[in-house]
């Protein structure tokens, strides 16, 4: 089971589609997105896929209803709970509920954003995650991650 993750994309369309693309290329069962679209037409993008995606709301999504509409209820909330072959997967666009949800210990894979930074912490074949800003603007650097969940790996990869 591969999830292909990305956060904090900022509106920065190009990059979408070229982590869309690897995210195909790579054959991910699905994709999650972890908040700061900012406006519905970067969330077009994913409504063309034929792959399960979800997302959350990051605090620069500004027109939410539109969002909400674009998604066709994917996205509804700052946070999901996901449950897909049976993998428990937290998506929270701040640190600490994720933080949270992974000390929990109730799910396979907690997802974040908002910092901009990659992060990785695992933890009895568990994981903490931020795959980092998927559009450079901050760090200079635009990169995803890919999280293996039967295989219990990682990759990050820049685009």
């Amino acid at each position: 089971m591969k999830i292909g993750i990305l956060s904090d994309s900022h509106d920065a369309l190009e990059k979408i589609q070229k982590a869309v693309h690897i995210f195909q290329e790579k054959k991910v069962d699905g994709i999650i997105h972890g908040g700061d679209f900012v406006a519905p037409f970067s969330v077009a993008i994913f409504t063309h896929l034929t792959i399960p995606w979800w997302g959350v709301l990051g605090n620069n999504d500004g027109e939410v209803v539109g969002i909400f509409q674009k998604s066709k209820g994917i996205i509804h909330s700052y946070y999901q709970e996901i449950e897909v072959n049976s993998y428990r997967i937290w998506v929270s666009h701040y640190s600490r509920p994720a933080e949270l949800a992974f000390q929990s210990g109730k799910y396979d894979l907690s997802i974040f954003g908002h910092t901009h930074e990659k992060m990785i912490k695992e933890e009895n074949d568990r994981f903490l995650l931020n795959p980092g800003e998927s559009c450079g603007l901050l760090t200079g650097v635009a990169s995803v991650a890919i999280c293996d969940l039967k295989k219990k790996e990682v990759e990050f990869l820049e685009i």
